[in-house]
C-alpha cells in the first residue's frame, strides 16, 4: 500500500506553482553559489520527506539555518581557498627586529698654566783718547807805529783719555694660563630588521603520500557538505 508523504521537492514545485520560492530566505556568504547549493538540496535530498509539513514554517526556518551556519560556511571557503604547495610539509614564516641604544656623556674640565723668570745682564764700555797742540804768539806795537811786532810766543800740548762702564741688569717673571670645559653627549640608536621565509619537504613524510592526501582533499565538495547539512536539519531520511 503506497503511503503519501510531503517531500522536499513537493514543496519546492508547490512554491514554483504560485510563482513563490521555497529557497528564498537561503543565503551564503560571498563565494558560494547559492543556484548551485539550492540545486544540490534537490538533487541529494529532494525525495526525502521534510521534517516540517507547514511550507511557510519551512521557508522561515530556512533564514535561521543560514544565519547560524554562516561561520561555519566561512570557514570552510577559507580553508578551500588556503595556497599552499601540496608537495611541502614545512612552510614557516619568520620576522623580527633588534633595536640597540647606545649612550655617552663626557664632562672634562682642563687646566693648563705656564711660569718662567727671564734674566738679561747688559754691559756697555766707552773708551776715548784726546790728543791736542796749540800755538800762541803776543805781538806788540809802537806808539808811533800802526804795524804789530812778536813780542813773545808759547807752544802748548794736551793728551786725555776718559773710559766709562755702564751695566743694566734686566730681570722679569712670565706666567700664563689656560681653563676651559668640555661637555659631550653621543647616542647611536640602530635596528635590524629580519625576514625568512623557510619552506620545502623535511623528510618526515614522502612526497607520495602527500600527493595521495592531496587527491583525498581533493574529493571534499563544498557544495556536497552544504546539502547534506541541510537535508540532515530539514529532512528524514527515509524513501
Amino acid at each position: 500500500m503506497a503511503q503519501s508523504k510531503i517531500t522536499l521537492i513537493g514543496f519546492y514545485n508547490y512554491y514554483k506553482a504560485v510563482d513563490k520560492d521555497l529557497f528564498a530566505n537561503l543565503s551564503f556568504p560571498t563565494g558560494i553559489d547559492k543556484d548551485v547549493v539550492v540545486n544540490n538540496i534537490l538533487l541529494r535530498g529532494g525525495e526525502f520527506e521534510v521534517l516540517f509539513s507547514n511550507p511557510a514554517f519551512l521557508e522561515n526556518m530556512m533564514s535561521v539555518w543560514s544565519a547560524k551556519n554562516a561561520w561555519t560556511f566561512n570557514r570552510w571557503l577559507n580553508a578551500i581557498n588556503i595556497e599552499y604547495d601540496p608537495l611541502h610539509n614545512y612552510d614557516r614564516h619568520e620576522e623580527y627586529s633588534d633595536s640597540r641604544t647606545e649612550g655617552e656623556t663626557v664632562n672634562r674640565n682642563m687646566t693648563n698654566s705656564e711660569s718662567g723668570n727671564r734674566g738679561e745682564n747688559v754691559t756697555a764700555l766707552d773708551h776715548s783718547i784726546s790728543n791736542g797742540t796749540g800755538e800762541t804768539t803776543n805781538g806788540i806795537s809802537a806808539y808811533d807805529s800802526s804795524n804789530y811786532s812778536p813780542h813773545d810766543k808759547s807752544d802748548s800740548s794736551s793728551t786725555g783719555e776718559n773710559t766709562s762702564t755702564a751695566t743694566t741688569n734686566v730681570t722679569g717673571n712670565d706666567s700664563r694660563s689656560a681653563s676651559g670645559t668640555d661637555n659631550s653627549n653621543k647616542l647611536l640608536n640602530s635596528m635590524i630588521e629580519h625576514t625568512a621565509h623557510l619552506y620545502g619537504n623535511i623528510g618526515v613524510t614522502t612526497s607520495q603520500q602527500m600527493l595521495k592526501d592531496e587527491l583525498d582533499i581533493a574529493k571534499w565538495n563544498l557544495y556536497n557538505q552544504i546539502a547534506d547539512l541541510f537535508i540532515s536539519e530539514f529532512c528524514i531520511y527515509t524513501y
